[in-house]
């Protein structure tokens, strides 16, 4: 049978060694990963044209999401953002939705998740941006949502994590739960009312290899696009 093909969007300005981890997480997971680089546009059936060819999408970390695209201005004039990325990629989650193509955010995944289905970011917080520590440094905790995808790939209620972020979600988009936050009330964790997104804001692929729970989220990603796969397969044809 043929590995599930799960989409990771790639910025070539962030260039591919940065997403190795997230390539490498998905292999060990069982996944066949396919690159995808942003557009300038994306148009709606381009969107679905793209997510048809998929079993599932990975959107990763990297910059800050634009301001606005949540209808606010930016608070600093020094962020970096990638508008190609963010066009791409929230098109990408609204037709991976539709389709309930099933999905996993990571750090600016979740907040760009959140920003596509019409959630708002917090754009500045402190005491989350471990930069300049190894990725891998476990910083805080948080506390698990019982019955959540998160809870059960962690089979935990509360958990040490990894924070390599600056910004977080604020306003929660409709469709969208918090599943963990952290002892200062930042969402680490959501996911849809459906099951098709799941989505945390530390970086469990620096982690894999080292912490089983970060293996086992991925592997029961790839597991829901495997079933998606099939799925698609046994659909007939209109």
């Amino acid at each position: 049978m043929a590995l599930p093909k799960i989409g990771i969007t790639c910025s070539p300005r962030r260039g591919l060694d940065y997403y190795a981890p997230y390539i490498h997480a998905l292999e060990v997971a069982g996944a066949d990963p396919v690159t995808l680089e942003p557009e300038s546009f994306m148009s709606e059936p381009r969107a679905v044209e793209v997510v048809g060819m998929l079993d599932g999408l990975l959107f990763p970390g990297g910059w800050d999401v634009e301001p606005g695209r949540y209808r606010e201005k930016a608070e600093s004039e020094s962020a970096d953002v990638d508008p190609p990325l963010d066009a791409t990629e929230i098109a990408l989650v609204r037709a991976a939705l539709r389709s309930q193509t099933p999905v996993l955010g990571i750090c600016r995944g979740q907040q760009v998740i959140n920003v596509a289905l019409g959630g708002t970011l917090r754009q500045h917080i402190d005491g989350h941006d471990m930069h300049g520590q190894p990725r891998h440094r476990l910083a805080h905790s948080v506390r698990i949502e019982p019955e959540s995808e998160f809870s059960r790939a962690t089979e935990a209620g509360e958990l040490m994590v990894n924070s390599l972020h600056h910004q977080a979600v604020n306003d929660v988009a409709p469709g969208l739960k918090v599943t963990a936050v952290s002892g200062d009330g930042v969402v680490e964790g959501v996911e849809s009312d459906d099951g098709t997104v799941v989505a945390v804001q530390c970086h469990p692929e620096e982690l894999v290899g080292a912490d089983g729970w970060a293996e086992s989220l991925f592997r029961r990603f790839v597991h829901r696009a495997a079933r998606n796969s099939v799925r698609a397969r046994e659909t007939p044809m209109a």
